[in-house]
């Protein structure tokens, strides 16, 4: 039975040696007729290029584009792909891809002829059968499919409109990819602020305007948003709406195959959905035999990279670090070298004085005796004849200075002041005292070298950049990850600077000349959060995989895989002591991890949110945690009790970092501001403002004189105190 659409041409209406019959169906971009061909008499399918949006048929029944400059340019763009998808396709012959007899142009537009076959398409077939497929009809239908897509690859080509409109059942059950969508992508491309040409829920985030580039993995994540569809019973949350979920740290909204297709399936199918409907590209299955090969339960586990395997710092060749960076580094220990020399100098200068001083005190001992035992006798106070005002200004600053400090532009100070509480402004970084551009994307992660001296800054643009603290020149920057960086750790002696990236490595860097030391494989997912144990020992990273790494330093050797969380890892921390490892994430829970036993010791509950940061008091009394859900959670370190009552700070608290002396503890928040919070206070002493967008990491220096903020404004500042 036919359907309408106004545009359509009529029955009877004779194309080439083509007579349209009726219309099989219609979309934004086009029309297909049932038509038969009155040469040979068989029925045929025939698609019109019409772009509902941008053209109109006129009386003679040709095609023509709106008056508008872009509407003719989309037009144009669309019918070209529409062409070149015709005359490649053409050439396939294969069971599972609808067969191109030929095409044709008239009408101010262009025509695709194919084989008709009985059927009916998957989405019709849910209708009618329930919005749910068994395993079986589903492993029946994407296989073959699989075959075909695999095909398309294979010969350059994208489908880019994958769902279950566009599989094709026959009346023998065999199914068929039709409709591929160069077309859409062309005018997609060419026009970014119309109405995105795509199918909302089935297309991933790259075909969407300035969101990446199309591959085969994005028709990798259609195809898993049809099966999504056909074990859930529903069409999957769209992925924009994920993206931005996942962009604020929020949790994606999309329920895992493996929840919703509950125990009615095997593990390895609801698995490879959910791996070939990650948001990022990266992380899905690269090719149709790959999801393939998933799909029948021969996926391969992520393995240890040869550099992992064997000893990395021992067989990893390091290469060169840049003639900046190392030219730089030797002039810092040059000048170590020098300042050394001369404070050995004075030092010694100081104890010739000393010892001369000592021979001169045993001459003159008796004449010191004398001395001495006047200056202690009784005397009679005379009234001082220095006025009040003076002896007022012998403390630090005036008493109404003191209670009232004067804020600063970009510090504003939220907490009422209490007069009988001295509020310590002179220990608080909050005067900005540099801002450092460099980077051109996020800045992810900043760490201070164990000296002070240097800062390191991670970003999404793949790079680490070396700062000199005093000055602010940059000193060089690292570069050899394939993905953005998003989480950085010098080690406690500064002998290593270890890296984590959406590459799925972490990378251990000398922390003195720059050089790049070692590799080390965590998962083939992104990784979120990478800490060293206090003696150095140990190196622990995590992230997508919800699996927690953990590295011999000294050899290289995985030493342990921590499984447990339930969502993606955000953040991790050791116990000053060293004993527990911490770790927080998507799953909404605190994970403490014994060192000796690498086992989960403990867990902490009732967030309402994805974890996000976590950070130890340094005399390690203390844990932070921060949420997306902006609220902070201080809780006690021994009893695993909350310390003060959670605080709401209306904002994403992206970063923590507590003081060298646990006084301060700093919160860098989604609305771009830092958060400055006493000890024992459960509402922000300070709020730093300055930066334009996200403060995604703060870090305070081994002196706690500094403070420094890396923010998605691609800067870094630096906070000092009045």
């Amino acid at each position: 039975m036919g359907t309408y659409h106004k545009n359509a041409l009529p029955s009877g209406y004779e194309l080439a040696e083509y007579a349209i019959e009726t219309v099989l169906g219609h979309g934004g971009f086009g029309v297909t007729y049932l038509a038969r061909d009155t040469t040979l008499g068989a029925l045929v399918a025939i698609k019109e290029y019409l772009p509902g949006e941008i053209a109109q048929r006129d009386g003679t029944m040709r095609v023509l584009p709106n008056p508008e400059r872009q509407a003719v340019r989309d037009y144009q763009a669309g019918l070209r792909n529409f062409v070149k998808e015709a005359r490649a396709l053409a050439h396939f012959k294969h069971p599972h891809i609808v067969r191109v007899l030929r095409f044709l142009e008239a009408n101010g537009t262009a025509y695709v002829v194919m084989e008709y076959e009985e059927g009916q398409s998957l989405a019709d077939y849910l209708k009618r059968h329930g919005p749910r497929l068994d395993e079986a009809t589903i492993l029946r239908v994407f296989i073959p499919i699989l075959n075909g897509l695999h095909a398309v690859h294979e010969a350059k080509m994208l489908h880019l409109d994958i769902k279950p409109e566009n599989i094709y059942l026959r009346k023998d059950g065999s199914p068929m990819l039709i409709d591929f969508g160069s077309a859409r992508r062309a005018m997609t491309v060419t026009s970014r602020a119309r109405r995105i040409a795509l199918t909302h829920g089935y297309a991933p985030i790259e075909q969407y305007p300035d969101k990446g580039n199309p591959g085969t993995w994005t028709d990798i994540y259609a195809l898993g948003a049809s099966i999504y569809r056909c074990l859930s019973g529903k069409r999957p949350d769209d992925a924009l709406s994920r993206y931005q979920a996942v962009l604020k740290y929020k949790t994606d909204p999309l329920m895992p195959a493996t929840k919703c297709g509950g125990s009615d399936y095997q593990p390895m199918l609801l698995e490879c959905v959910d791996w070939a409907m990650q948001i990022y590209a990266k992380d899905r299955p690269q090719s149709a035999r790959e999801m393939q090969d998933g799909l029948m339960g021969k996926r391969r586990q992520p393995t240890q990279t040869a550099a992992a395997r064997v000893n990395p710092l021992a067989a990893f060749k390091a290469p060169a670090p840049s003639p900046t960076y190392a030219r730089e580094m030797k002039r810092a220990r040059l000048r170590w070298r020098v300042k050394a020399i001369l404070g050995a100098g004075r030092m010694l200068l100081t104890m010739v004085a000393i010892g001369a001083g000592l021979i001169a005190a045993g001459y003159y001992w008796n004449e010191i005796k004398v001395l001495v035992g006047s200056l202690s006798a009784p005397e009679t106070h005379q009234p001082s004849s220095r006025p009040d005002s003076v002896r007022e200004s012998e403390t630090d600053v005036p008493p109404s200075v003191a209670e009232a400090p004067v804020p600063n532009p970009g510090m504003a100070k939220v907490s009422a002041p209490v007069p009988a509480r001295a509020i310590p402004a002179v220990l608080a970084p909050t005067v900005l005292e540099r801002t450092l551009n460099g980077h051109k994307d996020w800045v992810q992660s900043v760490a201070f070298s164990p000296d002070g001296k240097w800062l390191a800054s991670a970003s999404a643009d793949r790079s680490i950049k070396v700062w000199d603290v005093v000055t602010g020149a940059p000193l060089g920057t690292l570069r050899g990850h394939e993905g953005a960086i998003n989480a950085l750790a010098y080690s406690p002696e500064g002998k290593w600077l270890a890296s984590a990236s959406d590459d799925g490595s972490v990378r251990l860097w000398d922390g003195f000349s720059g050089g790049q030391r070692a590799v080390l494989q965590g998962s083939n997912g992104s990784l979120f959060a990478v800490a060293f144990s206090p003696d150095a020992k140990l190196l622990a990273a995590a992230g997508r995989d919800r699996t927690i790494f953990v590295w011999d330093v000294a050899s290289g050797k995985r030493v342990a895989a921590l499984e447990g969380h339930k969502g993606d890892v955000f953040a991790l921390a050791f116990a000053p002591d060293g004993k527990t490892l911490v770790s927080g994430g998507a799953d909404k829970t605190l994970r403490f991890w014994n060192r000796q036993t690498l086992e989960e010791s403990s867990s902490l509950g009732g967030y309402k949110d994805a974890i996000l940061s976590i950070a130890y008091s340094p005399d390690g009394r203390l844990i932070a945690s921060g949420d997306a859900g902006q609220t902070l959670r201080v809780w006690d370190a021994r009893s695993l009790t909350q310390a003060r009552a959670p605080a709401s700070v209306g904002r994403s608290l992206l970063s923590l970092s507590f003081s060298p002396d646990s006084n301060w503890l700093a919160a860098g928040n989604a609305d771009g501001t830092i958060a400055l919070f006493e000890r024992n206070e459960r509402l922000p002493t300070y709020i730093l403002s300055g930066h334009q967008d996200y403060v995604q990491a703060v870090a305070f220096s081994p002196d706690g004189r500094v403070l420094a903020s890396g923010s998605r404004d691609r800067s870094v500042r630096l906070w000092k105190a009045k």
